[in-house]
Order: structure tokens, then sequence, then C-alpha cells
């Protein structure tokens, strides 16, 4: 220990040794400075260009360095400098510290350009004070600042150069001063500083160049602060993990391949007046759903391998789609073009998507054009009046339309054109290949439920109490006047249940899909058109609780379609359950109470006295006093929203 101390004692007595302050006069800074292997030094009074050429091919031991009481002279004899002869006053020269060992720099406080390649390979400069008179960084300046973290440009940096940051890779940090003046970065000024995260341009930047960012850590990019912003480069941010980027509406050009290749890239804003998908642009990022509002051409291989876009709109104003513009894009389940005039086409637009599966929606006026346009003719185009999978012609595509081609399959008659709009893959047969392009475009489509309950017949849910961890199944039946063969819903679970699995009877067949974290769609129905059993669950749902589980939580079951016999759809109105994290049996027989409707008269059975509240679609709310057994309350028309023992129920008096 004590020899450790001893050594340390020395080591500041060598850095001590070997720290000089001097006073200077420009150009005469190698007379005064004997020492080559001093490591700490001081300037005052005035510098050119030979002073700065003496430091960086003399000075090899220096560590610290402080201009900060300095003034830069012009110098027009630097005739030894690689690069240039001629420097102005207040220019720190290219190449002035290059490859140095230096750690720490204060630069002169009226300094106004930092030159080419000024501290280019210091490896271990991990601090460097830029002074509030900086005009301009210079190009490749800090290339390869490996041990550099942060930077902050001071208000008045107009211009980052090229290279300038480039390959600075602990660099975690680069912002700007408030009321920055700062308006361009050029090419390649922040790539591969893998580090580098947090990125703030300022409200006046213009343009940011080439490849900037590309290589970066940058994970959020959000540059819509930069309200003058007009363009970003090509390349900008290619293979970044960037997962979501919002470019201000001031953006006109952005480049080719500005996001190629950042694989978790989910979500993009690009401003309201980009009018092209450049070339390579969004290609083999991971979006979810693209805006195309304003645009007129998609480069080749714009959205490349986008395999999780659902659903594309190109709007009125698209003229071109490029080269395997949306090769790739396997996830895709409809597609609309709302030109009026076919927009022409690159090679293989639609490489390795499934056209003859997707449903193509386009203006009514040019049907026949697009049916006979190369490429886009692979798509299922509906004839004008009726969408595609809309079979019984009523303007949805539910359940119902499922049971119209089962109907067909049955060889029941149809008209011809039943027939036409039942052949949904347009392949000349009527099979379980159209019921399952069908139950396609109702599992991944938005379903907008018409304002109406056409029917009184609903189904009931049970309510259940669950410990968490636990499993149990729930039944689904159906109280109906009418038969029906079919079933479609929406279930929608509280926070803490997590749907395992949904079965149906054998007679029946059953498919669930995710719509989002919290609700699935599901779909029941019969082959052969049988009816619901009236001793059987239309379906029973496995749930599992979890903590997170609420004692007052709810399912519901929503977007109710029932279809029957004669392949008409009828919605009902939503199905609530209560389920609760709490095993007590009070709260259980407090929540077993059963609503249905009869004729004009809403029947509630309950086994406690209590209150009902009865909300009208105005607004206007009732009490009713209940008696444990069954009440019956007298409604006039409408639809009503009913609370018994905190759980409501939506009902619809015909």
């Amino acid at each position: 220990m004590r020899k450790s101390v001893i050594l340390a004692i020395i080591a500041t007595l060598a850095l001590q040794l070997h720290a000089l302050d001097v006073n200077n006069t420009a150009g005469s800074l190698s007379s005064r400075i004997t020492d080559l292997q001093v490591a700490s030094l001081t300037i005052r009074g005035s510098m050119n260009a030979e002073d700065f050429y003496f430091i960086g091919n003399k000075l090899h031991q220096l560590k610290t360095i402080d201009l900060s009481q300095v003034t830069v002279e012009p110098c027009h004899s630097a005739q030894r400098h690689y690069w240039q002869q001629d420097f102005q006053a207040g220019e720190l020269p290219a190449g002035a510290f290059a490859d140095m060992k230096v750690t720490s720099v204060s630069l002169p406080a009226s300094l106004k350009w930092i030159g080419k390649g000024a501290f280019a390979g210091c490896r271990s400069l991990t601090g460097v004070t830029l002074p509030a008179s900086l005009d301009s960084i210079g190009d490749y300046a800090f290339a390869g600042c490996a041990a550099l973290t942060s930077i902050t440009l001071p208000a008045s940096v107009i211009k980052v150069g090229q290279g300038a940051f480039m390959r600075c890779t602990a660099l975690t940090t680069l912002k700007v001063e408030p009321s920055s003046r700062l308006r361009q970065i050029d090419a390649t000024a922040l790539m591969d500083c893998p580090a580098l995260t947090t990125v703030k341009l300022g409200s006046a930047m213009q343009s940011v160049g080439e490849r900037a960012l590309a290589g970066t850590g940058v994970r959020q990019l959000d540059m819509t602060e930069s309200a003058s912003l007009k363009e970003l480069g090509p390349w900008a941010m290619v293979l970044t993990p960037v997962t979501q980027a919002k470019l201000p509406n001031s953006v006109n050009t952005v480049g080719e391949g500005a996001f190629m290749y950042a694989t978790a890239l989910t979500d993009i804003t690009l401003g309201g007046h980009v009018s092209q998908l450049s070339d390579y642009l969004l290609a083999g990022t991971s979006l979810e759903a693209i805006d195309l509002t304003g645009v007129s051409a998609l480069g080749d291989y714009a959205l490349y391998n986008n395999d999780r876009v659902s659903v594309v709109e190109l709007p009125a104003s698209t003229t071109w789609l490029g080269t395997r513009a949306m090769a790739g894009m396997t996830g895709m389940t409809a597609i609309t073009s709302n030109a009026a005039e076919v927009p022409a086409l690159g090679q293989d637009v639609w490489l390795g998507v499934n056209q003859s599966q997707i449903p193509l929606t386009v203006p009514n006026s040019a049907i026949a054009q697009y049916k006979e346009a190369e490429q886009w003719k692979e798509f299922m185009i509906a004839d004008a009046g009726w969408l595609v999978g809309d079979v019984n012609l009523d303007g949805e595509v539910n359940i119902a339309d499922v049971n119209a081609v089962v109907s067909i399959i049955q060889g029941n008659p149809a008209d011809e054109g039943t027939l036409q709009r039942a052949d949904v893959n347009e392949d000349g047969e009527i099979n379980i290949a159209d019921i399952n392009l069908i139950i396609n475009i109702i599992m991944t489509g938005s379903i907008n439920m018409p304002a109406r309950i056409d029917i009184n017949d609903q189904l009931h849910l049970d309510n259940a109490s669950l410990r968490p961890g636990e499993e149990r199944t729930l039944s689904v039946t159906l109280d109906n006047a009418r038969n029906y063969s079919a079933m479609q819903c929406d279930i929608i679970l509280p926070a803490g249940l997590t749907l395992v699995e949904t079965r149906t009877a054998r007679t029946h067949s059953s498919e669930t899909n995710d719509v989002d974290a919290a609700t699935s769609r599901t779909v029941v129905y019969s082959s052969r058109k049988q009816s619901f059993n009236e001793d059987q669950p239309v379906i029973t749902l496995t749930v599992r609780a979890d903590d997170a589980l609420a004692s007052d939580s709810q399912i519901q079951l929503t977007n109710i379609v029932l279809a029957d016999g004669n392949d008409a759809g009828w919605h009902a109105a939503d199905c609530t359950a209560n389920i609760s994290n709490s095993t007590g049996i009070n709260n259980l027989s407090a929540n077993n109470d059963r609503l249905w409707i009869e004729g004009h008269t809403l029947c509630i059975d309950t086994q406690h006295a209590g209150t009902a509240q009865v909300t009208a679609i105005n607004g206007v709310n009732r009490p009713f006093d209940l008696s444990a057994g069954i009440n019956r309350i007298e409604l006039e028309t409408g639809f009503y929203v009913v609370i018994v023992n905190g759980k409501g129920h939506k009902i619809a008096i015909k």
C-alpha cells in the first residue's frame, strides 16, 4: 500500500514537472517550448497555424491543453502544413491535433471554425469545450474520437461537416443549446456511433445528409421540433435500432433507403408533404401500418418485405409503383387503390404476395380497367356495388356470408350474381377455400357494426370467480326465438384474464384470432348449416386468471352477429359477465342475475332485492325497485342500458 502511494506521488510530481504555462506571440511557440515531453499546456496570447503545426508534430506526450485565453491569428505562410497554407483568423487548422494522445482540450473563446480532421483519431479525448463563438465544425473534425461521450453544440454553430463525429464509438448524446442556429448536418456526420441514443438538432435544422445517422443506436427519432427541416438524406437511418420515427410536416424529401433495414421500426410519421417514397426507403422494416396520404409514387423496393402491414390504402394521387415496391408483404389482407386511373407498375410489384387471396377495392368507374391491367388483375376485384366476401349482398362481410357459401356447396339454388360473389377467390369453383377467405376477411378486417340491434335474441355468458393461476371454462348460451346455425363476436377480456381456448360442439367449427391485446374475434359455423342445439352452449371459453384481475372485472361479448338458415345476418345486443378474483359464495350469488326481453317487457330474474337503473339512449335515467325472483318492467321502443348489482346490460325494445 505504501509503495502505491509513493508511486502516485511520484507520478503527480512528474506531471507537474511537465506542465507549462506559456505567454505566446503568433508564430513563435516553437522557440518558447524547449521541453518536448510536456504533458499539460496552457497558452495565452496569440497563435497561428505554425504554432498548431508545432504542437501536433512535436509535443507527443501532451494530455491536456488550455487555449481558452488564446486569439487565433491569420497565417499565410504555413508552408509545412499538409492540407493548406492560408488560414483565417479564428480558424483551428485542419489536422491540428490529429492522432494525438490528448484527453482534454479547451478551445479559444473567439474560435470560429474547426478545420478538417482537427481532432481526427484522438482516441483518448474525453472532453472538449466548444466556444460560444463557433460557426462550423469541419469534415471529420472529431472522427474516431473513441472516448468522447457527449457533445453539446453551442447555439452559434450553423453547420456540422461530413463525417465530423464519425466512429465516435462511446458517444451517447449530441444536443444543441437553446436558440440553436444549426441548419445543416452533412453526410456521415454521426455514422457508426453505436452508443448514440439521443439526438436533438434544434428548430433551425434544414437538412440531414446522406448516412448522417446510419449505424447509430438511436431508438426514438423525434424531429418534430425541427420545423424547418426539408430533407432527410439517403440512407440516413439505415441499419439502426430505431423503433419510432417522427418527421415534421416541413419535410418534402426523404432520400432513398433512409430507413432501410431498420428492422425494429414499427411506426413512422413522414409529415404531410412527402410525395414520393424513394427507392428502398422502408425496405425490411417492421411497420404495422403505413399512411400514404399525398404520395404519388412508390420507388423500387420502397416497402419491400414489410410483412406486418395488413391493410394498404393508396391515395387518389398515386401514379407509379416501382419494381418490387411491395414484394414480400405477405401479411397483406386487403388493398385499396383510390386512383381513378390505374397506376403504372414496375416489375414484380407484389412478388411473393398471394394476390388471388387478397381483395382489392378500386373506384367503381375504374373496375374494368384494373381487371384488365397486368399485375393488378391478380387481386380479387369486386364488381361495383358489392364488397369482396359480401355474398348475400347486405353491405357487410360477416358470418351470414359463410352460411350463404355453405348453402351453395350443399346444392341449394342461387342466382348468377350470388354465384359470382360466392366464388371469392375467382378460381371458377365454390368450395371451402371461399369459406376460408371470408373467414379471413372477418378475422383480419375492422368491424364497424351498424348502430342497430335487429333481434331480442341474445347470448348469455356465465359469471365466474377465479383465483390467480386458476383456469375456468365458461359457457356461452343462446336465448333465441328463431333458429341460428352460425355466430361471430368479439371477446373483450379484462386485465388479468387470458383466453386459453375456445371450443364448440362437434356439429360446428370455430376459429378464434387475436384482434389486439385485449380482444379476440371468434366465428362459429356448421358445414351443414345445422342449427345450434338448445341444450348445448354455442361456444365455451376457457380463461386463466392472474394477479392483475380486479374484483369488479367484466368480460364483454360485442359485435355479435347471428346467421339463420336463410343466410341473413342479425345483430344482437352486447353480452357481459362479471368476473371476480374473489371466491366468496355471496359474491357469486349476488351476481347471478338474468335479463331478457318479452315484447316491450324487460324481465329481470335476481336472487336478492335491490334496484335496477335503466338509462335510455337520450340519457333519461329511471330507478326500479327489484324483489327477489322475476321482475317485469314495461318499456317503450328504444335502446337502454340496465345496471343490476353493478353489472351493465345493453338491451333493445323493438
